[in-house]
């Protein structure tokens, strides 16, 4: 009787290896755009937010709340009044970028309407978006360009 030892030789290990290993290569290769969508979405969805918070913010306490986006630091916050702490204080992913440059302000009056209308531009790899702010009953709203 032979002693027989059945098993796997060092090539077909090293061949299953490399194919695992361009798989995996392929793989990580198709997440990068799932990455930038979810960067998209979560920008969007937390300006949103935010945006919303300070409306009630505005509403529930009867105050003036500022909102002021800064693109060249890649940051925006929401404040009550000048000396006081933040309502909301983000920096935001280097892939957004607003196509205006300059500081962007505008306020939630304690209706929670905004105090002018007007659309901003902002790109996320590429892709281009507009938040418009209109001056009636408090509505804003993001679109894709």
């Amino acid at each position: 009787m032979k002693n027989k030892e059945s098993g796997f030789t060092l090539v077909e290990m090293l061949i299953a290896l490399s194919l695992f290993t361009i798989l995996a290569s392929f793989s990580i290769l198709l997440l990068k755009p799932q990455q930038t969508a979810l960067t998209e979405n979560n920008f969007i969805t937390q300006l949103q937010a935010d945006l919303y918070y300070g409306q009630t913010y505005a509403l529930a306490n009867q105050q003036l709340v500022q909102v002021k986006i800064f693109p060249a630091i890649k940051r925006y916050y929401l404040h009550e009044e000048i000396g006081t702490g933040y309502l909301v204080n983000r920096y935001y992913d280097p892939s957004v970028e607003f196509l205006n440059q300059s500081s962007i302000s505008f306020y939630i009056l304690p209706n929670g309407n905004f105090s002018r209308f007007r659309s901003y531009d902002f790109s996320i790899a590429n892709q281009k978006y507009r938040i418009t702010t209109l001056i009636g009953k408090g509505r804003f709203y993001v679109t894709e360009l």
